[in-house]
């Protein structure tokens, strides 16, 4: 192939990748977000899980959609002078359906963390797919994936091979020895 008809193969992967950018945010706003936002009220209805579903719109062709275990009492305080005490808040974590800038969806775990303890796990990327390529199972893979890691982040254990949550944050804050 010569320099030139490389250049041309180049720029037609340039205008077909443009078009795809542009197919895929039509793609979400024509009907991929209302799936997911569908799918993931199914599950708390038919789980009775504890959960909320927000649509983060803030930024066109930039939306969320995140599916919260909420924020609550962690049940940890911190002692103020003789009468008082300042509860500390823990966000249970959450699910995210990210829309890229290509059109393309990261999903993402978003850990539970407890406020002035430790700083939160970074988020766990699940996977980057297409708008046509996200089905109903794998919509139940990313909810499942997302309840293991929540869970073991929940029942953290020294046992484990491996750190989970705040563990690390506990060490660098000196809690731990």
């Amino acid at each position: 192939m010569s320099p030139i008809q490389d250049l041309v193969h180049k720029v037609n992967k340039y205008k077909s990748t443009i078009q795809n950018t542009i197919e895929y945010r039509k793609q979400w706003e024509d009907g991929t977000k209302e799936e997911i936002k569908k799918f993931l009220n199914q599950v708390i209805e038919e789980t009775k899980l504890p959960a909320t579903i927000e649509l983060r719109a803030g930024m066109a062709n930039l939306e969320s959609i995140v599916f919260s275990l909420g924020v609550e009492p962690s049940g940890i305080f911190e002692r103020v002078g003789q009468e008082f005490k300042k509860n500390l808040y823990k966000s249970n974590g959450m699910l995210i359906f990210q829309q890229l800038f290509n059109g393309k969806i990261v999903i993402l775990i978003a850990y539970p963390h407890i406020e002035e303890i430790a700083e939160p796990k970074p988020p766990k990327n699940i996977e980057i797919i297409r708008p046509d390529e996200l089905t109903s199972e794998f919509m139940f893979r990313y909810v499942d994936t997302f309840l293991n890691e929540i869970i073991e982040w929940e029942d953290f254990d020294d046992n484990l091979p491996h750190k989970i949550g705040f563990n690390s944050g506990f060490q660098n804050n000196g809690l731990v020895v």
